[in-house]
């Protein structure tokens, strides 16, 4: 039993070897490939450029100078530090200032 095997011997495999030199119409698919990524990611880049630079020209009045004076930043800033504490009324739910509170005309109003 020297010659006897259980698996019949075949021919030459159906597959080529795993790792070749691709064939034309594979080259041509990937260059096809990389240079679609390519292209996408210099538009990408040109939106995000085109995005800076809009708001760059946002930020600045037609003048070229800021659009916010130094006074306007310090009377915002002054409007931000005069925020008022409310209460919510028990009977209505509307709002009214906490340190004088005053009725919203409804005959079972707290204030």
């Amino acid at each position: 039993m020297t010659g006897a095997l259980l698996d019949p011997q075949r021919g030459a495999s159906l597959y080529g070897p795993m790792f070749s030199i691709p064939s034309f119409p594979k080259l041509i698919v990937l260059i096809g490939i990389i240079t679609a990524i390519w292209y996408g990611f210099r538009v990408i880049g040109a939106l995000d450029r085109a995005r800076r630079r809009a708001d760059r020209m946002a930020r600045q009045a037609p003048g070229g100078a800021p659009r916010q004076t130094q006074q306007q930043t310090q009377q915002r800033r002054a409007d931000v530090a005069n925020v008022e504490d409310t209460l919510k009324c028990r009977v209505c739910g509307a709002y009214v200032p906490a340190r004088q509170p005053s009725r919203c005309n409804r005959s079972d109003c707290p204030f």
